[in-house]
C-alpha cells in the first residue's frame, strides 16, 4: 500500500504540542501530477486518539493518490501535551487548537474537508460554521451538533459547568493505581466503548498508554478529560449554524446510537439544510473502526459527488 505517514507536530500558544501525522500517497500516476490535492483533516472523539480514524484514512489515501489527510491527538489525548493545571478542555479551547492546526498546515489559505467522529464531529461542525468559506465538506460520524439546552437555562448551565470544572480540578487525584499492562488497557478500551472489536481496541490502545523510565505502562490521557466538554447551544444558536454553514454535510450514524440525540439533530439538518445526506450502518458508536470498508465507501461516494462539483472554486481560490 503506497501510503506515506509523516509525523507533523503543532506547537500551541498555551505551551503544549499536538502530535499528528500527515498521510499522503507516493504512487501518483504521471498523468495526475498536476491534479489538485484534496486536503482533509480528521478529528477523533472524546478519550480516543488519532488511531481512531487511521483505518479509514489509510483506505482513502490508498484509493485516492491526490488526497492528503492530517490526523492529530487532541490536547490531553494520545501523545499530545496536557493542558496546564487549572485550564479547562472547553469547546472554545478545542476550537482554538483546531484553528492552530489548520493555520500550521496553512490550509486556511485554501479549502479543505473535515472527517470527525463523536465529539470530533461536533467540533468540526462548529469550525465549519465559524470559518464557513474554508470547509468544503463535513463528514460527521455518529454525532451531530444540536440544540442542547433551552435558552432560559443557558446562563444557569454555563455557571454550573464552571463550578463543576473548579470542583473537579480541586479534588484529590483518583489515578489508576493497579499495575497497568497493555492487555489491561485493551480490556479497559473494550469495556468503555460498547461493541468495539478486539482489533480496534488494540489500535486505540497503542496511543492510550506509554511506558515510563521504569518500563511500566501508564495511561497517556489527562484525567481532567473526565469532565466532558459540551457545546451549550440553544435552538436559536443551532438554527444560526444552519444558516451560516456552507459545507456539504454527510452524517454516518449507527442504527443503535450510543447517544440518540445525534439522530434528532440529523432530522433537523435534513429538514433545514439542503446540502445534507444521511447514512445509517448497523454497527456500534465506533463503527468507523468496526465497519471500515462500509464507512470508507460512503465517504468516497460523498466526496466524489461534492468535491468534484466544487473543484473549480478550489483552484480559483488557490490562485489568490
Amino acid at each position: 500500500m503506497p501510503v506515506v505517514i509523516t509525523e507533523r507536530n503543532v506547537s500551541c500558544i498555551w505551551g503544549g504540542t499536538l502530535i499528528g501525522i500527515l498521510l499522503t500517497n507516493d504512487a501518483i500516476p504521471t498523468d495526475k501530477v498536476n491534479e489538485k490535492t484534496i486536503k482533509i483533516i480528521g478529528i477523533h472523539g472524546w478519550l480516543d486518539n488519532l488511531n481512531s480514524l487511521l483505518p479509514v484514512a489509510k483506505q482513502l489515501i490508498d484509493r485516492h493518490p491526490n488526497y492528503e489527510i492530517y490526523l492529530y491527538d487532541r490536547a490531553g489525548h494520545g501523545f499530545s501535551s496536557h493542558l496546564p493545571q487549572g485550564f479547562n478542555y472547553s469547546a472554545m479551547h478545542n476550537l482554538q487548537d483546531l484553528r492552530t492546526v489548520i493555520q500550521s498546515l496553512r490550509w486556511n489559505k485554501e479549502q479543505f474537508s473535515i472527517i470527525g467522529h463523536s465529539y470530533g464531529a461536533m467540533l468540526g461542525t462548529v469550525y465549519a460554521a465559524s470559518y464557513s468559506d474554508e470547509v468544503l465538506c463535513l463528514v460527521a460520524i455518529d454525532a451531530l451538533l444540536g440544540a442542547s439546552i433551552p435558552a432560559r437555562l443557558y446562563w444557569e448551565s454555563t455557571g454550573f459547568q464552571i463550578d463543576s470544572v473548579l470542583k473537579y480540578l480541586n479534588r484529590t487525584s483518583n489515578s489508576y493505581h493497579e499495575e497497568l499492562t497493555f492487555e489491561k488497557a485493551v480490556e479497559s478500551a473494550k469495556i468503555t466503548r460498547a461493541n468495539i472489536s478486539d482489533e480496534a481496541a488494540r489500535l486505540l490502545t497503542e496511543r492510550l498508554v506509554r511506558k515510563d523510565t521504569n518500563n511500566k505502562y501508564y495511561f497517556t490521557r489527562d484525567e481532567s478529560l473526565k469532565l466532558i466538554p459540551v457545546f451549550p447551544y440553544t435552538k436559536a444558536m443551532f438554527q444560526n449554524i444552519l444558516e451560516t454553514m456552507k459545507a456539504s454535510v454527510l452524517f454516518i450514524g449507527a442504527t443503535k446510537p450510543q447517544w440518540p440525540h445525534a439522530h434528532r439533530s440529523a432530522e433537523l439538518f435534513k429538514k433545514n439544510y439542503p446540502k445534507f445526506e444521511m447514512t445509517l450502518i448497523d454497527g456500534p458508536h465506533h463503527l468507523h473502526m468496526t465497519h471500515v470498508n462500509e464507512v470508507t465507501h460512503r465517504i468516497e461516494e460523498f466526496f466524489d459527488k461534492y468535491l468534484e462539483q466544487t473543484s473549480p472554486s478550489i483552484i480559483e481560490k488557490s490562485k489568490l
